[in-house]
């Protein structure tokens, strides 16, 4: 019984961390948005991709939703300036990133 409750305890404190991490990304994004604007790129490629990673999406997912190929996805989630707006766009939509916050 005392494993048992030891390993709940265990997991509590896991999730906890996890909690504090999702807490810690929402609030970067929130503070990108009141910004209102972008100003690294790479680090937007690795926003979206954490993005994509925090909803539980795989790069094939990814793929058949927007018509978009793994290997474009990869270039964008490390250098969005290498790809054409219109694709950063509609993968940042799928993904529930805004661009404007105007």
């Amino acid at each position: 019984m005392n494993h048992l409750s030891a390993q709940l305890e265990s997991q509590i404190d896991e999730l906890k961390k996890l909690q504090q991490a999702v807490i810690a990304y929402e609030q970067a994004q929130r503070q990108q948005l009141y910004a209102g604007k972008i100003t690294d790129l790479k680090a937007f490629g690795k926003m979206l991709n954490d993005k994509r990673k925090s909803l539980g999406i795989e790069l094939s997912m990814l793929e058949l939703q927007t018509g978009v190929s793994i290997s474009t996805l990869n270039r964008l989630f490390q250098d969005p300036s290498q790809i054409r707006f219109t694709t950063v766009f509609l993968v940042a939509q799928t993904l529930g990133v805004s661009l404007c916050a105007i």
